[in-house]
């Protein structure tokens, strides 16, 4: 991915980091923060069925608000934040998610 980007655009630096630990998205906020990191871009994947209603049922019973990591690190980093999940392969294009957008489809 780091190579493609800079062939096609090879004025813009890329950095792809790993980092681990139990808070996901705290985790990855913080280095984004950390490395002043300008745009900040996540993929996503589509859930099931059944974890969809699982995470609908814990949030009506008062639990956490179930919104994932992405949706964490849209709300919470300093820096423009976007989720890129694929439509599906018979429609083509993209479904983006930032803070102000929720799945924006994106036909590219």
């Amino acid at each position: 991915m780091k190579n493609m980007c800079q062939m096609k655009k090879p004025g813009v630096q890329v950095e792809v980091a790993k980092v681990e630990g139990k808070e996901k998205g705290a985790i990855i906020v913080e280095a984004a923060k950390g490395h002043q990191v300008s745009l900040l871009v996540l993929g996503q994947r589509k859930k099931s069925i059944i974890w969809q209603l699982m995470r609908r049922l814990v949030a009506k019973r008062g639990g956490a608000n179930g919104g994932g990591v992405v949706d964490y690190c849209i709300q919470n980093a300093s820096c423009m934040t976007i989720a890129v999940r694929r439509k599906s392969n018979q429609l083509g294009g993209y479904l983006i998610t930032t803070k102000r957008h929720k799945n924006f489809w994106l036909l590219a």
